[in-house]
């Protein structure tokens, strides 16, 4: 079967969708299908990542015009993207007419799937969950708190203000006016709004040297609102840490709700930080890691896949 993608695999940080990208062309190709990202003749399934339009791959209107030319072809649309993440209002029409021409639509979360029901889609859809990979993002061996001074981390690949700079900025002064038994280091790009002064500042990481770092760490911060799914969190998880995130951060409350705990207000926000620090063994102990795997996710993708071939 040949399979085509509208978006390349890049080796570098850019995202969670890049990550699943890399490894899902990864996994088709030992099961012996062909991949390629150009349009051509002979393409059997269209894999759509991202149909927006834009200099990095092809966008909704090749789609539907490729569609045209060829009504036999399959596409499965992967949605892992909304208005209400970025504050914006242009990527929901994008994403919905695209919907409405594929055969199967993949969301990334129940939230984002609700989201996009609540629209008015109504194609055939599946929730499938982001997953990390499990040969870099794996948990120490009987890791412990470190009690001198608690270790909080995050990281991001946007630098969009909606990623929690907000709490980002609060943390920073808190540390900066208050003698705290925890640290703050960011990991990744961010917005030109954040002007930390006490954080500790990482250049964007992936891969081995991101893993690597947030081994260092104790607790996973994630301030993201309305967030589809997301990567960092997983990641973060995978690498054996509680999360601390927001009430209103989307999908990702469908994941962490096991091995971490919300808050709204920043009050809460510290006493989840103690709460953690009271009860570490039983948090880390909680994480599903085969869950978290990539693996997993690209296996119930293919799923989906062969489904729809064999109805062809």
């Amino acid at each position: 079967m040949k399979i085509f993608f509208n978006r390349v695999p890049r080796s570098e940080p850019y995202g969670g969708g890049n990550q699943f990208l890399a490894k899902m062309v990864e996994k088709l190709k030992n099961e012996g299908h062909a991949v390629v990202f150009y349009l051509e003749p002979g393409i059997d399934l269209m894999f759509i990542m991202d149909p927006r339009p834009g200099d990095i791959g092809y966008s909704a209107e090749h789609i539907f015009a490729y569609k045209n030319r060829f009504p036999d072809t399959k596409i499965i649309h992967r949605i892992n993207e909304c208005d209400k993440r970025k504050d914006t209002d242009f990527i929901d029409a994008i994403l919905i007419k695209t919907a409405e021409i594929a055969n199967h639509v993949v969301f990334i979360s129940q939230w984002l799937s609700d989201y996009f029901h609540d629209s008015g889609f109504k194609g055939n859809s599946s929730v499938i969950y982001n997953g990390c990979d499990k040969k870099n993002f794996k948990p120490q061996e009987n890791k412990k708190l470190n009690n001198k001074k608690i270790r909080l981390v995050t990281h991001h690949w946007s630098d969009n203000w909606m990623k929690g700079f907000d709490l980002y900025t609060e943390i920073d002064k808190y540390l900066d006016e208050n003698n705290a038994d925890f640290d703050f280091t960011y990991i990744g790009r961010y917005c030109k709004e954040y002007n930390p002064k006490t954080t500790n500042i990482v250049s964007p990481l992936h891969g081995k040297s991101l893993a690597d770092e947030l081994k260092k760490y104790d607790i996973y911060v994630t301030a993201s609102r309305w967030e589809p799914c997301g990567m960092h969190h997983i990641e973060g998880a995978a690498v054996g840490m509680p999360i601390i995130y927001h009430e209103d951060t989307g999908g990702i409350v469908e994941l962490c709700k096991n091995h971490g705990l919300s808050y709204r207000t920043f009050e809460d926000f510290l006493a989840s930080i103690e709460s953690i620090k009271d009860n570490y063994d039983s948090f880390v102990d909680n994480i599903d890691h085969n869950f978290l795997n990539i693996d997993r996710c690209c296996d119930e993708y293919y799923s989906v896949i062969s489904e729809m071939m064999e109805d062809s």
